[in-house]
């Protein structure tokens, strides 16, 4: 196994910062690059590997080898779950999932995508049902699936495999169109590879104020030369480490490191049976411009999923 680069190895100790967080309405707790907001309950024999949100409901996809489960939850009701569909056949191992949409006749057609571990095979399901639709082959450069997000204004989904790489598929069609390293710049010119890429967001902090829903390029959704603007970033999780990345989804290169040492220390979790950071999905919350941007938080097997705010970079303290 290949050496993990260490991404807050340099970083400062984060505190909390209980004195500004007291002054924030609404913030339970301030950090040095997230505002903590809201904790509801999670199941703990919950393997996460991938969050989405649609239409007011969390999506959650979980691993693990006949355990592996698609779950529809309700934040406006402590994240109650609504209804639950088994990965199958039950021997394959659940990964990333996204919401995403094809246009039919002008119409956005809603779906969720799900990727599987080691068998190459994704699966597609209908939304808000999640009944089944079809499966497809895929593969990658590790031959693994890791993390899915879709990015609506391109049609395109951003695919992890627990390498350096991101591949790039066509939404319509599912095939690769390109891939990207994703880097890391610790110090000038001292440019390294970031391994171990999972789970993957799609965000813009330019449109958190409109809850993040790009408009189509004309009525069919053809926009693949759609450029991406410089607030728009891909979020991921990297294995084992307690950060989330902001990575360029141009250039590959990381833009931010959100440092979330704090939200759930390891020490707490090693003693409490709890697993990495895993999971990462916009709320649908509408912030003012500047503000940042909203985003649920948990990981595998963790008691809690966290609603966070995401500083810009222009309120890091």
């Amino acid at each position: 196994m290949k050496r993990p680069l260490h991404l807050l190895a340099a970083a400062p100790a984060v505190r909390a910062l209980a004195a500004a967080g007291a002054e924030t309405l609404g913030v339970l707790r301030a950090s040095r690059d997230y505002h903590l907001l809201e904790e509801v309950p999670h199941d703990t024999s919950s393997f996460t590997q991938g969050l989405t949100y649609f239409d007011g409901h969390l999506y959650e996809g979980t691993g693990m080898e006949h355990r592996s489960v698609l779950m529809r939850h309700d934040p406006a009701q402590q994240m109650q779950t609504i209804n639950t569909v088994p990965l199958e056949p039950a021997h394959m191992f659940g990964e990333g999932i996204s919401h995403y949409y094809v246009w039919r006749n002008g119409q956005k057609d809603h779906r969720l995508i799900q990727l599987t571990w080691k068998h190459k095979v994704g699966k597609i399901y209908s939304l808000p049902g999640m009944e089944p639709l079809r499966e497809f082959a895929f593969d990658t450069v590790s031959g693994e699936g890791w993390g899915i997000t879709f990015v609506p204004h391109r049609s395109e989904f951003y695919v992890s495999d627990g390498s350096e790489h991101l591949l790039v598929w066509d939404a319509e069609t599912l095939r690769e169109k390109r891939r990207i390293v994703v880097t890391f710049e610790r110090d000038p010119g001292n440019v390294q590879n970031v391994q171990y890429v999972n789970e993957l967001e799609f965000v813009d902090f330019g449109a958190a104020a409109t809850g993040g829903d790009e408009a189509p390029c004309d009525g069919e959704g053809e926009c693949a030369d759609a450029p991406f603007a410089p607030t728009m970033q891909i979020l991921a999780n990297v294995w084992y480490q307690d950060a989330i990345i902001g990575i360029d989804p141009e250039s590959g290169r990381v833009t931010r490191v959100y440092d979330l040492t704090d939200i759930y220390p390891r020490e707490q979790r090693q003693a409490e049976g709890a697993d990495c950071l895993n999971g990462i999905s916009v709320t649908g919350a509408a912030t003012g411009e500047g503000e940042g941007l909203e985003v649920w938080v948990t990981g595998k097997l963790w008691p809690k999923m966290y609603r966070i705010r995401l500083k810009g970079s222009d309120d890091l303290v």
